[in-house]
């Protein structure tokens, strides 16, 4: 088994005899990240086709080129999880498969509650990443753990911080949107569905600007603008076209371009993409060079996004990263990465171990701690020698460098766990960390060094690296009477992936090798139509559909006036796809209200102010004689701008992660202008009629 990038591993089976069977396991060591509350586990099953620049010409890049794909699995997949954790276990869900969970709730050993899950079907394709996220009691403790063996202790701090931070006034924002042809398909619908959040929750006091990549890259504005109700429709009306039609992945000119261009505030670079892409690496390099005054959010589109790109950009570029796939609500997440984005970062961290853990009979990894984000998971672990004492407290501190205010300061204690983890699970972590640091951070002048350190780590804690392999060899003699024949199995193209793929051409021609999948126009149509339709369950046959498509006419506005998620409910009578007369589909309630709550963020202008509006009436049902009679010579801004703000409280309080920065700007909009003090008597008596 070999490394070809730490997030691809190739296994090559020799001399295996005819008829005869091996069993190959293989364990994974992941850290698990909180995304909105939950613990989200990600097992690969599937690897994307990669784009490689012709420019590309590494190792690395060849061996990805020899992958084989297709679109038949290559095996089927059975699936058994076991949750441990420290607080109760409310709720295992996944937006990428359909399980069952038991368990969780009642303490089963040492302390640990358990859940057990597995797949509502015995077996399934490997066309996409199984996704499990994880709810329980208390996902916010910061947590200390102690593993210990027979040469040393290892202590692991896993910390989430709550943070209260003041917006930082003065950035740059620029949305980097991969438009390759790998995005074809339900990966470009996420990405409108996330630019389109991100574009209406923005303060009024930013620059921003959009970039689409492909093949080539092109820009929005030439150079960055205010935010202003007329930038505002100029980036929505070009996001309303937004399509997968940019060729090839060439994600490093633009990224260096942003990073390298000198700018008079600050700059947050928000990159929504797959990662298909063969140089995730010298991106990565390209990035933590230009740190200093930028800060790069990323988001992961896909069943089968490149973590290593995703994971590894944000990573060095000291941001946050989160994923999504089709079938979950992003709206929260995408919220939260934008809070991080605009908030200035606790910096300087220092974690106090102890009287006893120093420099010199101790190592820590990462060396030096990432900056720290409001609800961000930051895991830092220690390895020191057996016989120093674990200390019963540990303290955490933290600054915002560019603020001179005490609130501007993080600090915490953390209670050191008395049970000893087992396994050696904390000192493979350890190492793990250490190689990833080691891996980005090279330099060409410790070459040597770098290669013997991971080496060392790599051989110590038997784990992968891109200096060693595992080989495993069978001492008994096999024979057989049939020939030999070499085998190669295929990788199963991932679920919604856009691009056909080539695979039997010789690996320079898999530089251009990708074509846009046929589609007619009916065709066109109909994939707009069940990027939605998934997320229905279906209920009875005596209705039409064109009665659904009522009910939902208020996201179909137009863009001046209100874009909910781009979402189109067509029928072609004549064409041989056509979905009238389909079985009406009942609407999730959770998603529905989501649906609901980005129709009224659409209708907030850059300012913040709302104005009348139709979808105001139909999506919290109101009677629009009687809104009025109330406003009566009100003035009409400040009327539903007040009305709004009173809705999001009283309608979608269990959203608020999606709306607080919607409120925050509609409030500052209204701090200035004259407001009755009976309005906000009067509105609650409108709302609860």
């Amino acid at each position: 088994m070999e490394s070809t990038r730490p997030d691809i591993l190739q296994i090559s089976v020799g001399h295996l005899a005819p008829g005869s069977t091996c069993s190959v396991s293989i364990t994974y060591i992941s850290e698990v990240p909180l995304e909105i509350g939950r613990a989200r586990l990600t097992i690969p099953t599937t690897i994307s086709p990669k784009y490689i620049p012709f420019t590309d010409g590494s190792k690395e890049a060849k061996r990805i080129a020899s992958i084989q794909y297709d679109f038949k699995s290559p095996a089927k997949l059975s699936f058994k999880l076991k949750t441990t954790m420290k607080s109760r276990i409310e709720k295992v869900t996944s937006p990428s498969h359909d399980i069952n969970t038991t368990g969780g709730k009642e303490v089963v050993i040492e302390g640990f509650y358990t859940a057990e899950t597995t797949l509502e079907s015995s077996t399934v394709d490997l066309d996409r990443d199984i996704v499990i996220l994880v709810e329980c009691e208390d996902p916010n403790k910061s947590i200390i753990f102690v593993e210990e063996t027979d040469e040393s202790k290892v202590m692991m701090i896993s910390l989430v911080p709550k943070l209260e931070a003041i917006t930082q006034p003065d950035l740059d924002i620029v949305f980097l949107i991969d438009c390759s042809g790998s995005m074809m398909g339900s990966s470009i619908q996420l990405a409108k569905e996330a630019i389109n959040i991100l574009l209406h929750s923005l303060p009024a006091s930013v620059h921003f600007n959009i970039i689409r990549f492909g093949s080539s890259y092109k820009m929005l504005f030439p150079e960055s603008r205010k935010y202003s109700d007329q930038t505002l429709r100029e980036a929505k009306s070009a996001m309303s076209k937004l399509e997968a039609d940019l060729g090839g992945t060439e994600i490093l000119s633009p990224l260096r371009v942003l990073l390298e261009e000198k700018t008079k505030v600050p700059r947050r670079i928000f990159i929504l993409t797959d990662g298909s892409v063969s140089n995730s690496s010298e991106c990565i390099k390209v990035t933590r060079k230009n740190n200093k005054k930028n800060r790069v959010f990323t988001l992961g589109i896909g069943s089968g996004a490149d973590r290593h790109l995703v994971k590894g950009l944000a990573r060095s570029g000291l941001g946050t990263s989160v994923f999504t796939v089709e079938g979950e609500i992003m709206a929260p997440k995408i919220i939260k990465q934008l809070k991080n984005c605009l908030q200035p970062s606790f910096e300087n961290a220092e974690i106090n171990w102890g009287d006893e853990v120093g420099p010199g009979n101790s190592c820590q990894a990462p060396s030096t701690i990432p900056p720290i984000y409001d609800g961000s998971r930051i895991q830092v672990f220690r390895l020191f020698e057996k016989s120093i004492s674990v200390p019963d407290l540990v303290k955490v501190s933290a600054e915002i460098l560019a603020s001179r205010s005490k609130d501007a300061s993080f600090s915490e204690e953390i209670k050191v766990e008395t049970t000893l983890m087992k396994d050696s699970l904390l000192h493979k972590m350890f190492g793990r960390k250490m190689i990833q640091e080691l891996e980005e951070n090279y330099e060409e002048k410790e070459e040597g060094e770098i290669k013997n350190l991971v080496t060392d780590l790599s051989l110590k804690y038997q784990i992968m690296s891109k200096f060693t392999s595992f080989i495993a060899v069978d001492t008994k003699e096999n024979k057989g009477e049939k020939k030999m024949v070499k085998r190669h199995v295929a990788n199963q193209v991932p679920q919604g992936f856009g691009i056909m793929m080539m695979c039997s051409v010789p690996a320079p021609m898999m530089r251009c090798a990708s074509s846009r999948m046929p589609t007619s126009s009916n065709q066109s149509r109909s994939r707009s139509i069940r990027s939605f339709l998934p997320n229905m369950k279906q209920k009875k046959k005596s209705k039409k559909i064109e009665s659904y498509s009522s009910e939902m006419d208020y996201c179909d506005a137009d863009m001046d006036t209100a874009e909910c998620m781009n979402m189109e409910v067509l029928a072609d009578e004549e064409s041989e796809e056509s979905i009238v007369g389909a079985e009406v589909l009942e609407v999730d309630p959770e998603k529905l209200k989501m649906q609901n709550l980005l129709c009224l963020i659409a209708l907030q202008t850059a300012e913040g102010s709302f104005s009348k509006d139709k979808h105001i009436f139909s999506v919290c049902e109101l009677d629009e004689e009687k809104v009025e009679m109330v406003r009566g010579s009100l003035d009409e801004k400040v009327f539903y701008t007040s009305l709004v703000l009173l809705l999001l409280e009283l309608r979608f309080l269990e959203l608020k992660d999606c709306w607080e920065m919607v409120a925050e700007k509609g409030k500052l909009w209204r701090q200035n202008k004259s407001v009755p003090d009976t309005l906000n008597q009067d509105l609650l008596q409108i709302l609860k009629n």
